[in-house]
């Protein structure tokens, strides 16, 4: 016999509009006025100050990696967060890069840098 397509038959539920009769700017002002939107601080990269490492070159050159310098983290942000963004052909050119881990330790200006690269 024949066998039929089971799925072929069922419809999806189709969702429910929660907020017909509301505007998008209204629904917009309730998620500022709720502390759910919020405006980030205007940052640019350079602002994240940090020196260069002379002492990472040298272990760079035996073969040693050490511990990135600030000028390392803002370096590689930069490639890798900001120039993509900014550039149609960097974009096409460069590695694809989905996302960026940013981690460390409290107060090392972890989030001043997610403000720059949204800057």
């Amino acid at each position: 016999g024949k066998k039929k397509d089971k799925k072929a038959g069922k419809k999806g539920k189709k969702e429910k509009d929660l907020t017909p009769d509301r505007t998008i700017e209204s629904l917009y002002e309730e998620l500022v006025k709720e502390g759910i939107l919020v405006q980030y601080p205007k940052v640019k990269v350079s602002d994240y100050m940090g020196e260069y490492s002379y002492l990472g070159t040298t272990l760079r050159q035996a073969n040693i990696e050490p511990m990135p310098s600030l000028s390392d983290v803002r370096r590689v942000v930069t490639e890798y967060g900001v120039l993509p963004m900014g550039s149609q052909t960097v974009h096409e050119n460069s590695p694809h890069v989905k996302s960026l881990m940013i981690a460390g330790p409290h107060g090392t200006g972890k989030r001043m840098l997610v403000n720059a690269i949204c800057s």
